[in-house]
């Protein structure tokens, strides 16, 4: 069970390459306690821990054994962020996050020689 949070679209157009967030308005953050299963219409993602204390949301696959495993393609470099955010009025978002506000969405995968292209 999870929670829904609402994405937040960057009005100047989709950077995620093909990320969930640029396909789907809500999602469902499946390691924060609450009353919704994932559906097609509301994906899997994770609230991860980020570097500086931050916090970030990443998308998932099922559950197995091991609980919920991170959707990384193979070959590719990512998550990064798409520029896209999601944020939720309920409580136990915030608590989860440590603030009142919007999260990053890392949703975006590139391909090894994408990624290297940019250096």
């Amino acid at each position: 069970m999870g929670l829904i949070v609402e994405v937040f679209r960057n009005p100047l157009g989709d950077c995620t390459g093909g990320g969930i967030s640029g396909r789907h308005s809500s999602l469902t953050i499946v390691n924060i306690n609450g009353p919704f299963q994932p559906t097609p219409e509301r994906p899997a993602v994770a609230l991860v821990d980020g570097p500086f204390k931050t916090k970030h949301i990443v998308p998932v696959l099922g559950d197995d054994d091991e609980g919920w495993q991170m959707a990384a393609p193979d070959g590719f470099v990512g998550p990064m962020m798409g520029g896209n955010y999601a944020a939720s009025s309920d409580s136990r978002f915030s608590r989860a996050v440590g603030f009142y506000g919007a999260v990053a969405i890392h949703d975006r995968y590139e391909t090894v020689a994408q990624y290297a292209s940019y250096d």
